[in-house]
């Protein structure tokens, strides 16, 4: 159970989740709301007390945030942005526009019909690691209360409530987090097929991994070899498609050889020559 409360002198905003938890726990967003998870058991004086005693961590916190500009996966509106190596700009939606929407069931975010040269494309079929169902979809209009982007030949089109001033930047971060997720499983998908190929091309065996995305601040990939899982970082959509192929490449060698040793760094060579290139015109690509 989520509930928006703030501290009786006014000073702090969070969010309190009731949960099961042993310990309370604080954190601030990357969109910069603060939230803290209770067990239901815990009195409410207790939490603001709490809440009081990390005053110092907080400002902190809202001031790192302050100064990275927001989530880097929410753009801001009237931008454009590169989304999978084609260029995007993000528009807001004009009050009481007709709108039709793709709905993905336990989905927050919605996306629209897309022509078949867009990159930014579903798929209706289950897919190995994810939870739920995505099989069943249906269009339905949008209403003035809805969280959503959509796709428009090369517009990203956002959709937020009627009124601008109760915006929840919480639901706004999961809208998009949601968004990326479910336009990037495809194109991850296709990729993770296209770099097995390369592998075999290369004479190595490897296994047809789980693929999972999730946005992560301190990793482009991941991958655990002993349970065939390999975990995209989310970011990677926001650039040109070779970066996501370099990592994607990375996290395909750990099957061979776990650690960075030489051997991991001649099996990067043999199925991606230009990988040491790549991976410098990514670093100060995100830099």
């Amino acid at each position: 159970m989520k509930e928006l409360r703030t501290l009786p002198d006014g000073s702090i905003t969070y969010e309190l989740h009731r949960k099961r938890v042993k310990n309370m726990n604080l954190r601030v967003t990357t969109s910069g709301v603060v939230r803290v998870s209770a067990s239901p058991r815990v009195p409410l004086g207790m939490i603001e007390e709490f809440i009081c005693r990390h005053r110092a961590f907080i400002k902190k916190a809202l001031q790192n945030r302050k100064s990275r500009g927001g989530h880097p996966m929410v753009p801001a509106v009237d931008t454009e942005i590169m989304v999978m190596g084609k260029m995007y700009r993000v528009v807001l939606e004009k009050p009481h526009a007709v709108s039709a929407y793709l709905e993905i069931s336990s989905q927050d975010s919605q996306l629209s019909d897309t022509p078949s040269d867009s990159p930014l494309k579903g798929s209706s079929s289950k897919r190995k690691g994810t939870q739920g169902s995505r099989s069943q979809r249906k269009l339905s209009r949008g209403n003035a209360s809805t969280y959503a982007v959509t796709v428009v030949d090369d517009i990203l089109l956002v959709r937020y409530p009627s009124n601008h001033e109760t915006l929840d930047a919480s639901k706004v971060e999961r809208m998009w987090l949601s968004f990326w997720k479910t336009i990037g499983q495809d194109f991850m998908e296709t990729l993770a097929q296209q770099v097995y190929s390369e592998f075999q091309q290369a004479g190595y065996t490897v296994p047809t991994p789980t693929l999972r995305l999730r946005y992560m601040t301190s990793r482009w990939g991941s991958c655990m070899p002993v349970k065939e899982i390999i975990t995209m970082n989310t970011r990677l959509l926001l650039g040109p498609t070779e970066f996501a192929h370099y990592v994607m490449v990375h996290e395909f060698a750990h099957f061979i050889e776990p650690n960075h040793s030489s051997r991991f760094y001649k099996v990067m060579s043999d199925v991606l020559p230009n990988w040491e290139q790549v991976k410098a015109e990514m670093k100060a690509y995100y830099t």
